[in-house]
């Protein structure tokens, strides 16, 4: 059990009709190890300006796209962290970390729009490098009794290589929202393999695991709309990979075929109000809980259940359930959470989280970091 509070401010001031500042400051607040400290780290940090045809963004954002309802696998500006319960249970969807970026909008007299991203950083998915310490020790303990080094991964170049940039058109085509999306940058999680050493003629060793980042493109189509009182929605992404010949050979822990991820769901509003969401999950690059794989194995593609409830009894306050599941392995996590609007500038958000999982599930991994309660308050000015 791991206790924690976490904290959000944001600061607005509007720049009259055409524009505002946003500055936001994240914290954490350990409550159950002594030994960890209190963080407090700039979030989200920009500028906006509202022109005739044109908006603007500068600074530090977190691009949020996608129709999907909360695994979104369009939404590709900001680095995916590792799936977290904590942040689900927090924000109520896995948001990325803030990049430095410039994001323009072009809106269309048809009502469609145009909208351009320029990523100025490369900034990889929280948690990478602890995931290959933890799988070089779990590899090394198989073979040798002693964790494997870590080669790797060295920051990406500065050669200008290191600039990411997307790109997306919006639509309306018979009554659904359309989006087109291109992105190319860099693999939020650097590629790794595991490197040998010959001791005689026929017999290899594991020495140890390397690691790099390696660019990425990534096509996605995504839509929203309704079919009667009911909304629904589709969202499919395509990765290709640049491709790195270690990955070819027989100790790769990633690979370079390219894969395909797809959502459709829908959800519906009883009179009660209580909202039901449903959705069903393609992963073609394997689990949504690690981006690696067995050494010498092949991708095996992953589908998933995700269920979501909502429920406001009164204004200001507000139920959400939440369960992601394999069918295949009959893992789960459930979640749920609560918050209040104390008042119009302060909001107070308490959850808890539990995984269901025998050893044979990809969610038993999941247990340490998702039986929480978690506690969290934003402050608006």
């Amino acid at each position: 059990m791991e206790n924690a509070v976490t904290l959000e401010m944001a600061l607005e001031g509007r720049l009259g009709f055409q524009g505002k500042v946003h500055i936001g400051v994240d914290g954490r607040i350990p409550l159950s190890h002594e030994d960890e400290k209190v963080e407090i780290e700039l979030g989200e940090a920009y500028l906006d300006l509202y022109l005739d045809t044109t908006d603007w963004r500068i600074g530090r954002q977190v691009v949020s796209w996608g129709t999907a309802d909360g695994i979104n696998p369009t939404n590709v500006i900001n680095p995916r962290t590792p799936f977290s319960p904590a942040e689900l249970l927090s924000e109520g969807a896995l948001r990325g970390k803030p990049v430095l970026a410039l994001l323009g909008a072009y809106y269309l007299p048809n009502g469609s729009s145009l909208t351009g991203v320029g990523i100025a950083e490369f900034v990889p998915a929280a948690g990478g490098e602890e995931m290959l310490e933890t799988l070089a020790s779990r590899i090394g303990a198989q073979v040798q009794s002693t964790p494997l080094p870590v080669a790797g991964p060295e920051p990406v170049p500065t050669d200008g290589s290191q600039f990411e940039w997307a790109v997306r058109g919006e639509g309306l085509v018979s009554g659904h929202n359309v989006y087109v999306t291109y992105f190319r940058g860099w693999d939020d999680y650097p590629a790794a393999w595991i490197e040998y050493l010959s001791i005689s003629e026929d017999t290899f060793i594991p020495a140890g695991v390397a690691a790099k980042y390696r660019q990425v493109q990534k096509f996605g189509l995504a839509t929203a709309g309704t079919i009667g009182d009911a909304g629904v929605w589709t969202e499919l992404s395509y990765t290709v990979f640049d491709k790195l010949a270690a990955l070819d050979g027989p100790g790769a822990l990633s690979s370079n075929d390219p894969y395909l991820e797809a959502v459709i769901g829908a959800d519906y509003s009883f009179k009660n109000g209580v909202t039901l969401s449903g959705q069903v999950i393609y992963h073609g690059g394997g689990s949504l809980l690690t981006p690696y794989k067995e050494p010498g194995a092949d991708i095996e593609a992953k589908t998933y259940v995700l269920g979501i409830a909502r429920y406001s009894p009164e204004p200001g306050h507000n139920l959400e359930g939440i369960v992601l599941a394999n069918p295949r392995d009959a893992g789960m996590l459930a979640a749920g959470r609560y918050t209040y609007d104390i008042t119009q500038a302060v909001k107070l958000t308490v959850g808890l989280s539990h995984v269901i999982a025998d050893s044979g599930s990809e969610f038993h991994e999941l247990k340490s970091r998702a039986n929480l309660i978690t506690a969290a308050m934003q402050f608006s000015f």
